[in-house]
């Protein structure tokens, strides 16, 4: 039977519309690297993260193998600490512009400082965890001048939450305090400040995590 030229044009449209409806469109691959992987802060309570709790999961294990306490206190730095502190002092009182990635995000200098003045091979992820890949994690009673204090949500470690914040220590007091540089506090400022009687006030549901490159 012959179909009428109106009717076998008006399906083929149809059949082309269909296609394209359901087409997915090409995403964009993600730039993964450090500096990008930086974010600004984000809302408190951050969507519930997903890991798989699979054996064969190499992200979890990874992820495991990072937040695992070491018993190496007394390791050496990799990296020229003199030359980092004298970089992140060089810029106390200046101001940088934040946000995503932006220079005066907290981590971003410490980065700047640590790898770029410093030279240290500091790779990671974009997280507040996977970013410390190749680095010793401690606890703060072992901090040493060179050493990187981030603050981690205990609930969302991976999670860029409200609270996170990155710092670099400067040098350690008698007293049990310490003299840190830091970058964006007050939040938003970029600002480069020195405190040398520093100890830890994570915000609540937050933990201090001393990271050694």
């Amino acid at each position: 039977m012959r179909v009428p030229a109106k009717a076998f044009i008006v399906t083929l449209v149809s059949l082309v519309t269909l296609a394209f409806g359901i087409a997915p469109a090409t995403a964009m691959p993600e730039d993964l690297s450090l500096y990008e992987g930086v974010a600004a802060v984000q809302p408190a309570t951050p969507a519930a993260q997903k890991f798989s709790t699979s054996e064969n999961s190499l992200e979890s294990k990874s992820l495991d193998t990072l937040m695992k306490m070491s018993e190496f206190g007394n390791n050496p730095h990799n990296f020229n600490v003199e030359a980092a502190i004298a970089a992140a002092r060089s810029e106390i009182g200046t101001s940088r512009a934040t946000g995503w990635s932006a220079p005066g995000e907290c981590i971003v200098s410490v980065i700047r400082w640590v790898r770029g003045a410093g030279g240290a091979n500091w790779i990671g992820g974009s997280d507040p965890v996977s970013a410390y890949t190749g680095a010793t994690r401690l606890t703060i009673e072992y901090a040493q001048p060179g050493d990187i204090v981030q603050y981690e949500s205990i609930d969302y470690p991976t999670s860029w939450a409200s609270g996170v914040h990155t710092l670099l220590i400067a040098g350690v007091n008698g007293d049990g305090t310490f003299d840190i540089v830091q970058s964006n506090v007050p939040g938003g400022s970029g600002l480069v400040t020195e405190v040398k009687d520093w100890s830890p006030q994570p915000p609540s549901g937050f933990q201090t995590v001393v990271w050694r490159f």
